[in-house]
């Protein structure tokens, strides 16, 4: 080793310092078989993850992950002795702040070995190509190799430089007590790693090592809690009052979660996986949230969004920044962008979610009220092609987008002018996976729900003057009438009670079930296998057949639409039923159920290590209660909501039919009752189940272990903590 690599390590360590600050974010959760640590303080953020210290089943892992530059390092530790199993912790009270030379910052601590390691797979750069090797069946790519910069028997330095050469990350490890390094280098370059094991001279006790993670990409500025949430003397109405109660101060934890997700320019959908902009994520979960939110927070949000539109008026579906950006723009031809941000436009429902979400703050929630002029002469300031245009302009551009989109279907209602993926991308909607639609190409939540609810938006927002778009309000109008009236008819699903009955009995023994869970189910419900059942397709095919699985985005039109028709009621009813039957189990409501499907592959593609198969996402779960207790409201003011939503004139037809609201009443209650047997996952993104057959009883289970992918879960989820914002309906008188 160069002694000159020697004092240039030492030099940087010696700068690394911490930084104490009275307001710092310092959490810890469990979730998932793994331990996250979330820190943010006035110069850096991060999550930090390790694999937990009771599970045996996986390899010892350390994630760091910050949303500076998307920035993060991922390392496997591996036990030199496989006889015994290896533990790898954080050291309690050891995370803060770490400085170094040249604007770099990020964060360190101290991480205890039970035995001896070696180094794993490491990557250092993108948390994107972090998640591409976990995710991804182990893909890596050569151009994010990093390098050893210096080492000795206490010391590792590796170092990154971005593709872009401008930034740089440098993870660096200290043995200290216990503990030494015994490194081999690589004889070839960067192309293979150097051997590094972690030794404990005496092995009847715990070894530290010191690490710190350090970048000079670009710290956003953080919203606390008091910047997200009302206080509770601010709420709209006492269930709001209620709801914040300990969120604007941080004394309730889930707060303090949801605030190292937000900051003044944007919110972050979720982590580890996902610490950078996705427009959808953010849209639907301030739609929930918006009534316990401050106005800074539901701007922040809406202004991101709206800088982020493409020159068609399509919305931003993830933005990906810092190395990874680079990367992509070196794969598509044109490096001369450096890391200048890439817009994902592929989706075709994130552009529907703008207008109805632009509309309810400015129209509905008091927040909003009187502050649309301002917001909408604002411009945007996101150094893109949007540059100082109007935030109008740009509402103006995703809205005549979305009129445009929808006109074929309202000129010549027929399955082939309905919403298609686009050319050539398999994904479309927030099932953003092959399988997830089912392979279908024309989802039902776009089509049935947010086509004729952005339309009904565009209405109200030009009635109100926000949109200075004359002439289109009864255009909007008459072509949300046309998408209400005639979209869900192509989705909907008959089986007959012969068929029902002989597949649902079939699937307990392909899904590994028991007949007995039927059993169990029909006591449960008002439903029998022997009935006939009516719902609606997950999605079509191109040709407008259908992709006949049950699912849970109904919720999107409870939520979303003010004159929901008696037939979406009656499906409603119908999923929220014990499992198999319809989608509840005792620790949630699964987003998929295939039980039914005449192509009965899809039992095995949507199973429950499916990402978007029989798994419970929590956010659908918030979707589908919010919806149903804003739907009872418009037939009965005294329902309890936190959400502000005028009540339509008339109200639905439904209304008057009090056996449909008592089963709606019913379902809406087994959905809580389902939802409450799962509220300790409540707040992570998505998990799976194990059954017990000698219970008929379902147990949360890891998807990471059980997906064929190792698709894991967030433990922080966005979208996941709008349940602050979602009445429980069975806490109420």
């Amino acid at each position: 080793m160069l002694l000159a690599g020697l004092l240039g390590l030492l030099a940087f360590s010696s700068h690394v310092s911490s930084q104490k600050e009275t307001d710092v974010l310092n959490l810890h959760l469990t979730s998932g078989g793994f331990e996250n640590y979330l820190w943010r303080s006035n110069i850096t953020a991060a999550q930090i993850l390790l694999t937990s210290s009771n599970v045996t089943d996986r390899l010892q892992r350390f994630v760091v992950a910050m949303p500076a530059g998307n920035s993060g390092a991922l390392s496997y530790f591996l036990p030199v002795d496989e006889t015994q199993e290896l533990s790898v912790q954080l050291v309690n009270g050891t995370l803060q702040d770490a400085v170094a030379p040249f604007n770099n910052v990020g964060v360190q601590g101290k991480l205890s070995f039970n035995a001896d390691a070696s180094l794993g797979v490491t990557i250092i750069g993108a948390v994107r190509a972090m998640r591409d090797y976990v995710e991804g069946s182990g893909t890596m790519h050569e151009i994010f190799n990093y390098t050893v910069s210096s080492f000795n028997a206490s010391f590792l330095h590796l170092h990154r430089g971005w593709i872009n050469s401008t930034h740089s990350m440098d993870f660096i490890l200290t043995a200290q007590d216990n503990m030494m390094f015994n490194i081999t280098p690589s004889n070839n370059g960067t192309f293979t790693p150097p051997t590094v094991l972690f030794q404990l001279p005496d092995p009847s006790r715990i070894g530290t090592v010191g690490w710190s993670v350090v970048c000079n990409e670009t710290t956003f500025a953080g919203l606390g809690p008091s910047g997200v949430f009302l206080s509770p003397s601010e709420a709209a109405n006492q269930a709001g009052a209620n709801a914040l109660q300990g969120l604007a101060n941080g004394a309730n934890v889930n707060a303090q979660q949801l605030s190292f997700l937000t900051y003044q320019s944007k919110s972050l959908a979720g982590g580890w996986r996902f610490l950078t902009y996705f427009g959808r994520d953010t849209m639907i979960a301030l739609r929930l949230l918006m009534p316990i939110v401050t106005p800074e927070e539901s701007e922040s949000v809406l202004g991101a969004v709206l800088e982020r539109l493409n020159s068609t008026g399509a919305a931003c579906h993830e933005e990906t920044i810092g190395d990874y950006a680079s990367f992509i723009n070196l794969s598509d031809g044109i490096p001369e962008l450096g890391d200048t941000p890439f817009y994902d436009y592929k989706m075709i429902d994130t552009d529907l979610y703008v207008l109805p979400t632009v509309a309810h703050y400015f129209l509905d929630i008091p927040q909003g009220k009187n502050r649309s002029s301002a917001f909408l002469s604002q411009r945007a300031s996101l150094n893109n092609t949007n540059l100082n245009i109007s935030f109008h302009d740009l509402l103006v551009r995703n809205a005549l987008y979305n009129l445009q989109r929808a006109e074929p279907f309202a000129l010549n209602p027929h399955a082939s002018n309905l919403l298609h993926l686009r050319p050539g991308q398999p994904v479309g909607n927030w099932r953003d996976s092959n399988e997830g639609l089912g392979y279908g190409t024309i989802p039902f939540d776009v089509n049935v729900a947010l086509v004729p609810s952005s339309l009904r938006a565009l209405a109200r927002l030009s009635r109100a003057g926000l949109l200075q778009l004359p002439n289109v309000t009864a255009i909007a109008d008459a072509y949300a009438q046309i998408w209400e009236d005639r979209a869900a008819s192509f989705f909907d699903v008959k089986v007959n009670a012969t068929t029902a009955e002989s597949r649902l009995k079939d699937f307990v023994i392909q899904a590994n079930l028991s007949e007995a869970l039927l059993d169990a189910a029909e006591k449960q419900s008002n439903r029998t296998i022997q009935d006939s059942v009516e719902f609606y397709a997950l999605s079509l095919h191109d040709d407008g057949s259908q992709v006949d699985v049950m699912h849970s985005d109904l919720g999107f039109s409870l939520l979303f639409a003010s004159n929901v028709p008696k037939q979406q009621i009656e499906h409603a009813i119908t999923l929220l039923q014990p499992y198999p039957i319809g989608l509840l189990t005792n620790l949630g409501m699964l987003s998929t159920n295939p039980a039914l499907s005449s192509n009965r592959t899809q039992i095995d593609v949507l199973d429950r290590g499916s990402y978007h198969g029989t798994v419970v996402w929590s956010f659908q779960q918030a979707l589908m209660a919010a919806g149903i207790a804003r739907q009872l409201k418009f037939c009965d003011n005294s329902t309890i909501t936190i959400d502000i939503e005028p009540i339509p004139n008339p109200k639905p037809s439904w209304c008057s039919e009090k056996a449909l609201v008592s089963d709606l009443k019913a379902a809406q209650s087994r959905l809580w009752n389902s939802i409450n047997g799962g509220r300790a996952e409540i707040f992570s993104e998505v998990w799976s189940y194990s059954y017990d057959k000698t219970q008929n009883t379902f147990d949360v289970a890891d998807l990471a272990v059980i997906s064929p992918q190792g698709t894991e879960s967030d433990a922080i989820q966005f979208w996941s903590f709008t349940f602050l914002a979602v009445a429980n309906a069975t806490m109420q008188n």
